[in-house]
């Protein structure tokens, strides 16, 4: 899990860091809300799906009045020891927090 449960959640977005930052950053990241997801991209067990350099935008909605999915985050890669910034804002205006992760297979 990369990210508690949060019932003040504003928005949250995982940024997948590109391979022209961190060499070795080339596999991809499979998130999902609730629940860890499998690792295959035909398991469908996943909500989103992030290759390297790119960022998940489906909790990023700030024209809300607060984040579609408040549940924990899990992330799960298919090639070990890829590196992600997750950041997330809030509600009650407390600074957004940036978690720099390693994720593995």
């Amino acid at each position: 899990m990369v990210a508690p449960r949060s019932p003040n959640r504003l928005s949250l977005s995982v940024e997948f860091v590109a391979a022209s930052v961190i060499a070795g950053n080339t596999g991809l990241i499979y998130g999902k809300f609730g629940s860890a997801p499998n690792a295959t991209i035909v398991s469908n067990s996943w909500d989103f799906v992030l290759n390297p350099g790119s960022i998940d935008g489906t909790n990023q909605n700030q024209n809300l009045p607060k984040a579609p999915n408040t549940d924990e985050l899990y992330l799960i890669s298919d090639t070990a020891g890829q590196v992600v910034n997750v950041v997330e804002r809030y509600l009650d205006g407390t600074p957004p927090t940036v978690t720099s992760v390693v994720v593995g297979s």
